[in-house]
């Protein structure tokens, strides 16, 4: 009969009403019975409630049925839980022998970003064979081709989130790894030169201790892990540590990428993530100014672009909307930047820059790598050498052009902004790259200088990565480049960092790190259309 209503429950939503079987469910609530029946249901009483736990092809659909009332009316609630937002399901011991089931996991039901639930019941009268068969099914299909209880290293950013981190980590991030059987090792970051600074932790974990790194911060904090663990005498093989972003801090591109903008918000899927995503392979870039090399893993920036993320830093307070009030100054005043940039183009012609990307969405299977031990453990070598090295200059032109010959190209004109990287979104409201992808390749946006009235048309569609359909966005996949300012005075941000305002040089370096994702994919667009 149990089985017989959680289906009809499950087919039927009649949540948080009286049921057709309020008699039976009262009796039940009355005797208090914990059973199995089938191998399949589970009913189980905690806090006066009677929960039903049916194992299904996809998940779990619990059935809760609450007394309520001065007339002893009873309420019932159905949801079905699909298995990888379950975290735990395990049998322990009292210390008086009794056997007590735990069942830890995710649920939306009552918000719109999900929650932590939990159910604890003595479960002494059902049989100790079949209720240790039950939850040994129930984690296997929870963490199928995935090891549970996970070992972590995890970075809490104390400022990251204007100053919400820290309590992001204590009231949801550590109460999920806790309810999944976690091993958790916390860390807060500190300055720069100090020996909790994310680059310095990076540098000198131990590896072989944990099986991810878990930054709760924006993306400043995953930009020192990269360049710490690139640093390392045995860079290659720490760069594939993965990494297991949880969104806590104002901008979270890397999260866009790994999670999507919908729910880049929801910091209990970013812990998920980490307990239940896979490796898949990220492309870094060797930033070179004189014969300083660091690395980046999102986006190099000139311009306006620079100077909204780093000129409006005295208003991190305000949030993400930092970055629109930046632009919006920026395009008002006419901002221009004069540049001399030259790049070793391999395609400029957007149309077929679109096809192939659409081609590559279309058959992109799950990018998942397992386990490598390198040998060859140091940073590969610059290809193309530092600034201080001699770079072809090839074709001159003094504006922007497309439709170019592959192979070195240099302009020397003004912009409005130059945008290069390696993944999609910048923001969750902005796809400035949306062609990017693991191809080896850098893409380079730039864009020459506009009117107020266009700048502010370019706002609309960025989250839709419209942005690339206009004419005078000019958009180049390059081997490497090299960017000179030729203004006295300016902004270059690395992965949202200021770096002196001086000639720097990119290359990149094709899947050298590693990102936890579940969904084994970046976040792209399914499909780019120009018309």
């Amino acid at each position: 009969m149990d089985a017989i209503r959680s289906c009809l429950s499950y087919c039927w939503p009649f949540s948080s009403r009286s049921t057709p079987y309020e008699a039976l469910a009262q009796w039940d609530l009355d005797a208090g019975v914990t059973r199995m029946s089938d191998d399949q249901e589970l009913v189980v009483f905690q806090d006066g409630a009677q929960i039903t736990l049916t194992l299904q092809e996809t998940g779990i659909c619990i059935s809760t049925i609450q007394r309520s009332g001065s007339f002893s009316r009873t309420s019932a609630t159905v949801e079905h839980v699909p298995f990888l937002y379950v975290l735990f399901a395990g049998v322990s011991f009292s210390p008086t022998g009794r056997s007590i089931l735990e069942f830890s996991y995710l649920t939306s039901a009552a918000s719109t970003t999900l929650q932590l639930r939990q159910v604890s019941s003595d479960v002494s009268a059902i049989q100790g064979t079949a209720m240790l068969s039950w939850v040994s099914e129930v984690q296997a299909k929870a963490y199928k081709g995935i090891a549970p209880r996970r070992r972590f290293l995890v970075v809490v950013n104390p400022h990251g989130g204007q100053g919400k981190a820290k309590k992001l980590w204590h009231e949801t991030i550590e109460p999920i790894f806790a309810a999944a059987g976690c091993i958790v090792h916390v860390q807060y970051t500190g300055p720069v030169s100090s020996p909790t600074n994310a680059t310095n932790i990076a540098r000198n974990v131990d590896l072989a201790a944990y099986d991810a790194l878990v930054p709760v911060s924006g993306d400043g904090i995953v930009n020192e892990l990269i360049n710490g663990l690139a640093s390392r005498p045995d860079a290659l093989n720490a760069l594939r540590i993965p990494i297991a972003p949880i969104p806590a801090g104002s901008g979270n591109a890397l999260s866009v990428n790994i999670m999507g903008p919908a729910k880049v918000l929801d910091v209990a899927y970013g812990t998920l993530n980490a307990i239940k995503g896979q490796p898949i392979p990220l492309d870094i870039c060797s930033v070179t100014q004189g014969n300083t090399r660091i690395y980046s893993f999102l986006s190099q920036a000139f311009g306006l672009m620079a100077d909204l993320d780093m000129g409006t830093e005295w208003m991190r307070f305000v949030g993400g909307i930092r970055f629109v009030l930046g632009f919006l100054y920026g395009a008002l005043t006419g901002r221009r930047y004069k540049v001399e940039i030259t790049m070793k183009v391999v395609e400029s012609d957007k149309r077929r820059m679109v096809e192939d990307y659409n081609t590559h969405q279309q058959s992109l299977a799950p990018s998942v790598e397992g386990k490598v031990t390198a040998t060859d453990v140091r940073m590969p070598s610059l290809a193309f050498g530092t600034t201080e090295s001699v770079f072809p200059l090839g074709v001159i032109h003094d504006r922007l052009e497309t439709q170019l010959e592959p192979g070195w190209h240099t302009f020397r004109t003004s912009v409005q902004f130059i945008m290069a990287g390696k993944l999609p979104w910048l923001s969750r409201d902005s796809m400035m790259i949306p062609l990017a992808k693991n191809d080896g390749l850098i893409d380079v946006v730039m864009v020459p200088p506009r009117s107020a009235l266009a700048s502010l048309k370019s706002v609309d569609g960025q989250d839709e990565g419209r942005f690339i359909r206009e004419d005078d966005c000019y958009y180049y996949k390059v081997e490497a480049y090299r960017c000179t300012p030729l203004e006295r005075s300016g902004y270059i941000s690395i992965d949202g960092e200021s770096i002196p305002y001086q000639p720097f040089q990119v290359e990149n370096h094709a899947r050298l790190a590693r990102i936890m994702s579940v969904e084994t994919r970046w976040k792209g667009l399914q499909r780019i259309v120009l018309d």
